[in-house]
């Protein structure tokens, strides 16, 4: 007598694989048409789904897209050849040349990230918010334990303002008026100055020399150097 099927799961092989399709193809739909330009009947006919299989995988449009950013930030972030020690600066600064390289090449996906940080959806926000602060976070929660934040710092509110400046400075380069051979240094550039100015006196100096090396060479040839 044959072994009875069991059911399929969410965490079954086959529903794993709908799943990855769904959010690939959620996230080209946010490429080619924005947040707003298409439905989920668009989305299940592109990944080849039922809308009950949609449904009870993820829910709404909403939450769907905050997958898609989470899956692909967290995709990305696991090939990236760390060479650095997690939570330093210079962790940081490999994380802004590699994702800026990768921003090169999804001009439309950043175009709608950019729309989501700051549209009206909270959910959104959050989620484009944590992926984009975590490497800010782990930098800042390592020097406050060595005691090497100004006292009056705010931990989440600098992370805060570090993601913020990225995203003022992708703005602009979206917009032209920052060039792509320059987008990548002035990431770095705009983070370190934020950091500089919240560090006490041993890290302040440290990333001040760092400034001053990426703003001779650029921040490539600083990785390049660690």
């Amino acid at each position: 007598m044959s072994k009875p099927q069991e059911p399929e799961g969410y965490a079954s092989p086959a529903m794993l694989e709908r799943r990855k399709r769904i959010l690939a193809q959620a996230r080209a739909l946010v490429s080619e048409k924005g947040i707003e330009g298409w439905s989920l009947a668009e989305l299940a006919a592109r990944a080849d789904v039922s809308r009950q299989t949609f449904y009870y995988a993820f829910g709404g449009k909403e939450d769907v897209i905050a997958a898609a950013i989470l899956d692909y930030f967290e995709e990305y972030e696991r090939v990236i050849p760390y060479r650095a020690a997690p939570g330093s600066i210079d962790r940081l600064i490999e994380r802004i040349v590699a994702i800026g390289h990768r921003n090169l090449t999804i001009r439309n996906y950043v175009a709608a990230l950019i729309t989501i940080y700051y549209g009206r959806s909270p959910e959104l926000w959050r989620t484009m918010h944590d992926v984009s602060s975590r490497p800010h976070q782990a930098t800042i929660d390592a020097l406050a334990a060595a005691g090497q934040l100004q006292p009056w710092v705010d931990p989440a509110a600098l992370a805060e303002m570090m993601v913020g400046q990225t995203i003022l400075i992708a703005n602009a380069w979206l917009q032209g008026r920052i060039a792509d051979d320059a987008m990548i240094d002035r990431m770095a550039l705009a983070v370190l100055t934020e950091l500089a100015g919240s560090a006490r006196e041993e890290t302040r100096a440290r990333t001040e020399t760092t400034i001053r090396r990426i703003t001779a060479g650029g921040a490539e040839a600083y990785i390049a150097s660690i």
